[in-house]
This record gives structure tokens, sequence and C-alpha cells, in this order.
């Protein structure tokens, strides 16, 4: 049981480098997905501050309107050298976890590693068997009854036989039968447990007492992975509700900008209404990389939970 439980450890850890691999490797195709999103709306301010002065020379609006938006598009220009930074700490990360140099990681859309449909929510509950840990609880169990049982076998008398004492090398085996030696070695045998009586009662308490100890940590595991197989489900299948609301921000926030530079060119908008809605539409569409981030992360413990893709 022991040596099963070291070869269930070694699962276990393969089974937590996996995950990370891929946490990391999502994190960083989210960090891409990040500057592209960061990007389009950079050209989008660009054009919206190219409006801006062209209607200032118009005189339909004032200076301070574009001196606001050249603000604003140099806010997000900002940001650009902070995700490339990100990006290039995270292949970093990615190479360290797979054992190579530091260097880029090829890779693929973000959008090509979404999930196409939701993962199954209800799983049968003897899939836990399938945890390295609760694997390695069970195992400690096992352990612990069968050293149980060896402090309540000390208690009885044993015989050995042994070559020094008996002669089993030159040919005088036959000396174990003699009423001396064998009394001599019966009496041995017999005498032992009872001079020993309070060490072994000690040795057995300590073992029921460990093996107690085991049952309840064989219970707590099996219990915390229930919990954490449920907690994922009901997060994710949460999440789902999220993605379609933040779906339906960033059309309605996309709608908001057509809308408020068409106004702004017919002077019934403000440039900060203009600026207000292009502002939110970065957030949710940021906001919205981030759900998915997400998604992908609760694919990537699931896996884990259920020990390492068993299931």
């Amino acid at each position: 049981a022991d040596l099963l439980n070291s070869y269930e450890y070694k699962k276990l850890v393969q089974t937590s480098l996996i995950a990370n691999i891929a946490s990391a490797y999502y994190t960083l195709i989210a960090l891409d997905e990040q500057l592209e999103f960061t990007t389009k709306s950079i050209t989008l301010l660009q054009r919206n501050a190219e409006t801006m002065t062209a209607l200032k020379d118009a005189g339909q609006q004032t200076a301070a309107a574009v001196v606001q938006s050249n603000a604003t598009l140099y806010s997000t220009q900002l940001s650009v050298p902070v995700l490339e930074q990100q990006i290039r700490e995270q292949e970093n990360a990615l190479s360290l976890l797979l054992g190579r140099k530091p260097g880029a990681i090829k890779r693929s859309s973000f959008e090509d590693s979404l999930i196409p449909v939701g993962f199954e929510l209800e799983i049968p509950a003897d899939v836990l068997a399938n945890r390295p840990d609760v694997r390695q609880a069970e195992l400690s169990l096992i352990s612990a009854y069968a050293l149980t049982d060896v402090a309540h076998a000390s208690f009885y008398p044993s015989l050995s036989i042994s070559s020094a004492s008996f002669g089993l090398v030159d040919g005088n085996f036959t000396d174990f039968f003699k009423p001396a030696n064998l009394a001599m070695s019966v009496v041995g045998g017999l005498t032992q447990p009872i001079f020993r009586q309070k060490q072994l009662k000690g040795n057995l308490a300590v073992a029921e007492e460990n093996q107690q100890q085991a049952l309840v940590e064989f219970e707590y595991a099996a219990l915390n992975a229930g919990k954490e197989i449920s907690d994922i489900l009901f997060g994710y299948e949460t999440l789902q509700t999220k993605i379609d609301l933040r779906e339906q921000q960033i059309e309605a926030l996309n709608q908001a900008v057509d809308f408020t530079q068409e106004l702004l060119g017919s002077g019934e908008a403000t440039y900060l209404e203009v600026l207000t809605a292009q502002r939110y539409l970065l957030s949710a569409q940021l906001n919205g990389v981030n759900d998915h981030l997400s998604e992908l992360t609760y694919t990537v413990r699931l896996y884990q939970a259920l020990g390492g893709g068993v299931y």
C-alpha cells in the first residue's frame, strides 16, 4: 500500500504540472487577445482624435475636446507596452514549466481555443476514486489497518529458526529437535510477549489511533474532492450566463460607439459621450476575454479535480 501510495503521488505531481502548463498557455493567448482588442481600440481612438481636430478647425468643437481625445488615446497606448511585457513574462514562465530556455511560444489564437460546447454537468461520484489524493488517502488507510494487524499479532508468541543456533550450515539441523533446545526456543517465544505487555499495548494504541486518523483523512479527501467538483460545475454553469450577458453588452456598446460618432458629426452628441462609449467598449471587450479565460480555466480545474483526465 505504501509503494502504491508513492505511485499516486507521482500521478498527483504530473497532473498538477499538466494543469499548470495548460493554465499558463491559456493565460498567454488571453493576453494576446487583450492586446488585439487594445490595438483595435487605439485605431478607433486615432480616427476619433482626427475627427475632433477636423471639427475644431471647422469651429464645431473646442480645443478641450481635441486635448481630451488625445489624452484618451495616449492612455490607451500606454497599456500596449504593459501587455507586451506581460506576454513576454508569460512566455518565459511557460518555457520554465516546459523545461526549456526562455523564448517565444508557438500558439494558436484565443478564439480557436474556446470551448465549442459545454461539458457534462453531471458526473458520477465513483470517479472520485480516480483522484491521486483520494487514492493516496485510501492506500494510507489500508496501510494503517495492516499496521494495526501487526500490532495485534505482536501479542502472540513467535518461534524462529536460526541457522546460527542450530547449525543449518554444518548439517546439525537435527539439534533443533533436542528437548533442551526446543524447550528453550518455545519458552523464549512464550515469555517475550509477557515481559513486553506494556510496550505492546502502547504500540497497539498508537496503531489504532493512526488507523482512526487515516480513516478521517480518507473521508475528508473524498468529501473535499466532491466539493471541488461541485464548485467547478456550478461555477462553470454560472459563468455561461455571465458570458451571454457580456456578449449582449459588447454588442450594445458597439452600437453606442457607432451612434455617438454619427451624432457627433451632426452636432447632436458631445465628445465626452463619444469617449465614454469607446472607453466602456474596450473595458467590456477586455472583461469578455477574462470571462472566456475563466471558462478555459474551469476545464483545467475539472481535469485536475477528476484525477488527471481519467474520466
